[in-house]
């Protein structure tokens, strides 16, 4: 018998992505699925041999699982994040962590009540390539940053903006301008009748366009992140590119068969083209691995549900500064930007 008893709430694609991450993780084992569907939770469970359940309430009760991981779309995660904590579960949610601020804040105190760690897979934290550029910004081979700029798939927006809190932690404002126009929105994956529009809590996905500015202090420097839905999504998931008083970075059209993308400008970019590719798939295994590892070791999870609530309180920030014209100053003003070194 496994140390760790998974279950898996949801049977989607993220949800078949987070089992066979946990097959790859030594001391766990996938008991149970469950989902809103018999038949698809059926397949699931007979695919992978594994218990089926439409209950959520039934499975955790029966399989008693020590870790669950979320897999359902946004807006139908607060159930099973609650449940599954108040049943003294450790979970794994999928981003975005719920589609309001105040659903979020009730997860991560319903976290801390039934002390058992709510973590947020914002996989793309995982790619080896992010890990060795927060390395460097750490170590201070960038020097003081001056200008970060992404381009990105509208997709992939909510990844960035959590990305550019991995490398530089929390700005102090936020000043943005959206185009929102849902007949010019590609065909995109079934999304249970739901629009793809950005409201006041949550900005998900911006369809022609959207551009923000993230003003940082301490040090005092600029960070930008565009995007679109009418990118070509199998060409370019984003591309970004890092300017400092001591070094330069650029990592050009990611894609999901190599989220390392083709790096250039320094010598940094040398040592990033000779690792081996990581794709969509292992940015899971990398991301379930690391959460596993830190509940196996007592370590908070490699990305929190704190810190889930404050990527949903900068995605808000942006929505509120292109509704109103503003820019829209941030509660983390006066924090200094994680790991960056002048």
């Amino acid at each position: 018998m496994k140390d760790l008893k998974a279950a898996i709430i949801g049977t989607g694609a993220a949800a078949h992505f987070h089992l066979n991450a946990y097959r790859k993780c030594p001391h766990t084992e996938v008991t149970a699925v469950c989902g809103t569907d018999l038949a698809r939770a059926q397949a699931f469970g007979d695919e992978f041999a594994v218990h089926a359940y439409t209950s959520i309430e039934d499975m955790l009760q029966k399989e008693r699982p020590d870790v669950v991981t979320v897999a359902t779309l946004e807006w139908d995660h607060e159930a099973p994040v609650l449940l599954s904590l108040a049943a003294g579960c450790h979970v794994l949610c999928e981003k975005i962590m719920a589609h309001t601020i105040a659903i979020g804040e009730n997860m991560v105190a319903a976290a801390e009540r039934a002390r058992r760690t709510l973590g947020v897979n914002y996989n793309y934290r995982s790619v080896p390539s992010h890990g060795v550029i927060k390395e460097e910004l750490v170590r201070g081979s960038f020097g003081q940053p001056a200008l970060f700029t992404a381009t990105v798939h509208s997709y992939l927006w909510a990844h960035t903006l959590d990305l550019l809190r991995f490398f530089f932690g929390d700005p102090a404002e936020v000043t943005a301008s959206i185009v929102d126009d849902q007949r010019q929105r590609p065909p995109a994956t079934p999304h249970a009748g739901r629009p793809w529009m950005y409201a006041a809590d949550m900005l998900y996905h911006p369809s022609v366009a959207v551009s923000a500015a993230f003003r940082y202090r301490n040090p005092d420097f600029i960070a930008t992140v565009s995007g679109s839905a009418l990118e070509p999504y199998e060409q370019h998931f984003w591309s970004f590119a890092l300017f400092g008083s001591r070094g330069a970075l650029a990592v050009n059209a990611a894609t999901g068969a190599n989220l390392g993308g083709t790096p250039s400008l320094g010598p940094l970019a040398e040592r990033l083209k000779a690792m081996t590719p990581c794709s969509y798939p292992e940015s899971f295994e990398w991301s379930v691995m690391a959460f596993v590892e830190a509940l196996h070791q007592g370590r908070p999870a490699p990305v929190t549900g704190a810190d889930g609530l404050a990527a949903m309180r900068l995605e808000a920030a942006v929505a509120e500064s292109a509704r109103t014209g503003r820019a829209v100053p941030l509660s983390a003003a006066s924090t200094p930007a994680t790991g960056v070194r002048a």
